[in-house]
């Protein structure tokens, strides 16, 4: 038998499978830390700014606005947030002329305590700290529209600031192929017109590359991502600083700079860690997502999971996702619409008819969407072992519930003769690409 551990949550789940079962188990290759985190990101905060010419834009009585990312991803705000505050009071720009935007676009916001842990306490009593607010019509800024017709609408904080910063973590994304830098402007600050505008665009490439997710691609294949890019162009954010982590979540490096620059230098670090394959399809695929805030809900976490593992699942088999779902279903607005959809569960094309019509939301048809292709187009089984759902709430959904990865692997392995498994236990923190021949990261 073969013994590994798949995470949850903040823990590790023991699994042990039939060594000759297993075609392989992929992992993101491992990227050391730095020794000195805060160094590091003072030094390249620093030579950002220089870069940037941002002592420019500091005149007297300046203003500045930093979007940092929620409490759906891991990235070190608490660490980064301070050294940007020191850094504009350097500049003459005083406390009380900065606002920091937690940037969740259309989650629901965190809440007091959840800002001041993602942030830090002394942030929180030091500048105002606000979350986005996609719905409230009277505080977004219209600021001109892009070519795919999106208008550009952000929180009036972000867009009368005359230093416009942000902070964010760049890995794998299931809609906009890579997360991270522009994406702090769109979805992060952006009214909810603008949002659905966006991100109704994913059905058509999907639809060409006859696949779950737009995972790991990028423009000119990804209208998408080529929108927000232009997008938080027009918004004129100045600087973004984007982490790369491990998957200890601790700090390899950070890329700071020109928002596309920054985005693409820490994309390109990441790939050849996370980029995995198999040597051929299986029957049978069990992945954790891999890091506890992507876990915060079924619509997070599984999205990620489900978006990639298509691509090397062998129609009719099954996947077992490991997944905490510890806010349940959904983390953002209108839970209990997704949750509707979810029951409802259109195919992959009703799916783009409803979005073209805005009877749903893009970031709801766009997650609905991998769960679609699982189920219709490839016909396959989806095993959750979560605690964060019950068994009748994910019946009800087409998914199935395990009280354990165990439980669920001895399930899905009796329903196939000669059945083949691949493990992926960081799941949401990997790209996969089905190749003809294996790589050299198994654990």
């Amino acid at each position: 038998m073969m013994k590994m551990q798949i995470p949850y949550g903040r823990e590790k789940l023991m699994l042990e499978l039939p060594e000759d079962r297993v075609v392989g188990v992929r992992n993101p290759r491992p990227m050391e830390a730095v020794s000195d985190p805060d160094s590091l990101l003072r030094e390249s905060i620093d030579a950002a700014f220089e870069k940037q010419d941002l002592a420019a834009e500091a005149r007297p009585g300046a203003t500045a606005c930093i979007v940092v990312t929620d409490r759906t991803r891991s990235t070190p705000n608490e660490r980064i947030v301070p050294i940007l505050l020191d850094q504009l009071n350097a500049l003459s720009v005083p406390d009380e002329g900065i606002t920091v935007i937690s940037g969740g676009g259309m989650h629901a916001p965190d809440d007091p305590e959840q800002l001041a842990e993602n942030v830090g306490r002394d942030v929180v009593d030091r500048v105002t700290v606000l979350t986005n607010e996609p719905d409230n019509d009277a505080i977004m800024v219209a600021m001109g529209t892009t070519e795919l017709g999106t208008p550009v609408e952000v929180h009036e904080r972000f867009a009368e600031a005359d230093i416009k910063l942000g902070v964010s973590n760049v890995m794998p994304c299931m809609l906009a192929g890579w997360s991270g830098s522009g994406k702090m402007v769109m979805p992060g600050v952006s009214s909810r017109r603008a949002i659905y505008h966006n991100h109704k665009s994913f059905v058509d490439p999907l639809m060409e590359l006859h696949c779950a997710s737009l995972m790991g691609v990028m423009p000119p294949d990804n209208p998408i991502r080529a929108d927000i890019e232009e997008y938080a162009t027009i918004s004129g954010i100045d600087l973004l600083v984007n982490t790369v982590l491990n998957s200890d979540r601790r700090l390899v490096d950070v890329f700071c700079g020109e928002h596309v620059a920054a985005h693409r230098a820490a994309r390109d670090c990441m790939l050849p860690n996370v980029e995995v394959s198999l040597p051929q399809a299986v029957d049978v695929i069990i992945a954790g997502v891999g890091d506890p805030a992507l876990e915060v809900s079924l619509f997070q976490g599984g999205s990620r999971v489900c978006g990639g593992v298509d691509r090397y699942l062998k129609p009719g088999g099954t996947l077992i996702m490991v997944n905490a779902c510890t806010e349940g279903i959904y983390e953002g607005f209108e839970h209990e619409v997704f949750r509707e959809w979810m029951r409802r569960m259109p195919t992959p094309q009703e799916i783009g008819q409803l979005v073209e019509a805005e009877e749903m939301g893009g970031e709801k048809g766009c997650v609905l969407f991998t769960f679609a292709w699982l189920l219709h187009e490839m016909g396959c089984r989806i095993i959750v072992v979560t605690d964060g759902m019950n068994a009748d709430e994910l019946e009800e959904i087409h998914l199935e519930h395990a009280p354990s990865v165990q439980a669920a692997a001895a399930d899905a392995l009796s329903g196939y003769t000669d059945v083949s498994v691949g493990v992926m236990p960081y799941g949401g923190l990997v790209l996969p690409k089905l190749v003809n021949e294996g790589d050299d990261n198994d654990a």
